[in-house]
């Protein structure tokens, strides 16, 4: 072999060895990427959801909430409904069938399912819908037949536009469980705990006739009348320590649309009013409705006056027939009251109460003032 041929097998030779000392090179970067990123993204078998139910103890941690049937004021139709089929159940030792809590917000739902558990002395879970697959796996694994699952909007797991809705369990799978108390995974049905399953919603119409059905007892909480809200706020008010003076509850419970969590909250606005004597003077209750919370002696919050001055005073229509209408889109009444078009917060805050008390009615063209809208937005228009 000549020098020539042996100076272009050496370079050949040590070319060779760079590119192979490359190729290794990628190789172990990719494999440290991989594994790094492996790493990263597997979880830790070990580290799974961890549930612990709401014992007696924490659910007596809020001193306004009743913890049995008989410390709930009104609602006289759920409760004995409810006291019937508990004493039923557990004469029977069977576990209660799942229930289906429908009400307005703020009127007791979430405080009679934890009751419910009290009564059959079973632990209570509670979640928010939509519940995912993780979630009722991890819940698997800790329920035991007889515990209650209490799922706050529950019309959440039934809508096909739930949020994050990739990572929900499907509503087949719920359905199976409130059925069969069995889960679908990849690997088959794996049972789950005999439970009671307690749903809360607001909004029933958004649930579809296959889970409504699963529901047995259906008990609905209805809107408060004064004198039962008049009891919740002296009762909350030994509760907190503060002692009412004459007229002081019935104002409260006037204010509060219908609603035992308003109350609670005027007595925890006068609580942080009050002198060291804990009383609740008349202008105390002033200042609580009008100063920190702006309503009317009726309830009216700040939006719903805004919403009837509003009609009364720009929206004033004189048909071809010469009556005077004070009639406006849904649209145009959430952009007046500062809540930049946004409907559904005026769907859901300002007109329920506003239609409930006859001072707005619902039509074709909009939202229109009754008589009584008229002269109440006069009042408030002059005020």
């Amino acid at each position: 072999m000549n020098s020539a041929q042996a100076k272009a097998e050496a370079h050949f030779d040590a070319v060779h060895t760079e590119r192979l000392d490359a190729e290794q090179a990628v190789q172990s970067s990719a494999e440290e990427a991989i594994r790094c990123r492996t790493e990263i993204e597997t979880p830790v078998e070990d580290e799974k959801p961890a549930f612990t139910p709401a014992t007696s103890n924490d659910r007596s941690q809020n001193p306004l909430r009743p913890s049995s049937l008989d410390q709930v004021v009104g609602q006289t139709r759920a409760k004995a409904m409810m006291r019937r089929v508990i004493d039923a159940a557990s004469g029977r030792g069977d576990i209660l069938d799942h229930v289906l809590m429908v009400g307005p917000a703020g009127t007791g739902k979430t405080t009679f399912a934890n009751i419910i558990a009290i009564e059959m002395g079973r632990d209570c879970y509670q979640v928010s819908a939509p519940v995912s697959f993780e979630t009722l796996m991890g819940l698997r694994e800790v329920m035991k037949d007889g515990d209650v699952l209490f799922i706050d909007e529950i019309h959440m797991q039934a809508v096909a536009e739930r949020r994050g809705g990739e990572a929900m369990s499907a509503p087949e799978v719920f359905l199976q469980l409130l059925e069969d108390f069995v889960i679908a995974t990849p690997e088959g049905m794996v049972p789950f705990p005999h439970i009671t399953v307690i749903g809360a919603t607001t909004d029933p119409g958004r649930l579809p006739d296959p889970f409504l059905d699963r529901f047995p007892l259906q008990p609905r909480l209805e809107a408060y009348t004064g004198a039962e809200l008049e009891q919740i706020a002296e009762f909350s008010a030994r509760r907190l320590g503060m002692t009412l003076m004459p007229g002081v509850a019935r104002r409260f419970g006037e204010a509060a649309r219908g609603t035992p969590r308003i109350v609670n909250n005027y007595l925890k606005n006068a609580g942080a009013l009050v002198g060291p004597d804990r009383y609740v003077m008349p202008i105390i209750a002033d200042q609580v409705l009008g100063d920190l919370n702006g309503v009317t002696e009726e309830g009216l919050t700040p939006q719903m006056q805004d919403a009837l001055t509003f009609l009364y005073t720009r929206c004033r229509h004189k048909r071809p027939d010469g009556q005077v209408v004070y009639k406006a889109s849904v649209n145009g009444i959430a952009t007046a009251i500062g809540l930049s078009r946004d409907t559904k917060a005026v769907q859901l805050r300002v007109e329920p109460f506003l239609i409930q008390r006859g001072l707005v009615q619902v039509g074709s063209g909009g939202r229109a003032l009754t008589d009584a809208g008229v002269k109440r937005a006069k009042e408030l228009a002059h005020a």
